[in-house]
């Protein structure tokens, strides 16, 4: 493989990741981080701040992946059957409903239907029921495909943007990929915060104040991505990109 095109950015998966951290930052996912993570490691908040131990440490971080990977599986999955249903009606047609459907959730992100009530289920809360929590690092698992289902009112302008992008993809594994990436978006804070509870909430306060400002560039970035696949120009710079590193970037294999 020529080794310009495999380190060639792909833009869907760049806009993936982005949308996955601003899945992270929005403001009824950001806040109950800490409360996450002291439920799916079994300790309290102030354990997880004092901690100082390699043992707590290593079990806190544990947990946490198991968690992400529950909530991985999750999304990979819905984008592995977004493409399949996507490749059976593909047309160009599907192509500008999606960019559409995306530069409309933009819209919604940036506060522009806030007065329509039947659409406030798109910024609800996610509210957990933190009883029962099943134990070991299964539970943790089953814990993070709960939890992905119980986000989904949440962070549901941006999963279903990318949902919509995975649709236009060529074939399932192409979605699930995307999706894959979607959720690493989410998982490197969830896992950074794992790893130093203490820098997070330390950092947390002070993104706080700028929460609102980011949730804005995230939607300015969902609407420009819409308008790019409604005019099929997200394939078209990705293979700009391709080809100019492809051009680039010497290969002596």
């Amino acid at each position: 493989m020529d080794i310009g095109t495999f380190f060639a950015p792909n833009v869907s998966l760049i806009v993936a990741f982005l949308a996955g951290l601003f899945s992270f930052l929005s403001p009824c996912v950001f806040p109950l981080i800490p409360s996450y993570l002291s439920y799916v490691s079994g300790m309290s908040v102030d354990e997880l701040t004092a901690s100082k131990t390699t043992r707590l440490k290593l079990t806190a971080i544990k947990h946490s992946l198991m968690f992400i990977l529950g909530f991985t599986l999750v999304f990979v999955l819905l984008g592995v059957f977004s493409s399949a249903v996507g490749s059976l009606l593909h047309s160009i047609w599907l192509m500008r409903v999606s960019g559409i459907f995306i530069i409309l959730m933009g819209f919604f992100i940036l506060g522009a239907f806030n007065k329509i009530k039947f659409l406030s289920f798109l910024s609800s809360d996610a509210n957990f029921n933190l009883k029962n929590r099943p134990a070991g690092l299964i539970g943790s698992v089953l814990v993070g495909i709960v939890f992905a289902a119980a986000w989904t009112p949440c962070i549901g302008p941006i999963l279903a943007s990318i949902l919509f992008i995975a649709s236009t993809m060529h074939n399932a594994s192409e979605g699930g990929v995307l999706l894959f990436v979607y959720a690493m978006g989410l998982a490197v804070p969830f896992l950074a915060a794992s790893f130093s509870l203490n820098i997070f909430l330390s950092t947390s306060k002070k993104l706080r104040p700028f929460i609102k400002i980011i949730s804005v560039i995230g939607g300015i970035i969902l609407i420009i991505a819409g308008i790019l696949i409604f005019f099929n120009y997200l394939a078209v710079i990705s293979l700009y990109f391709g080809n100019t590193f492809r051009y680039n970037i010497p290969y002596n294999g």
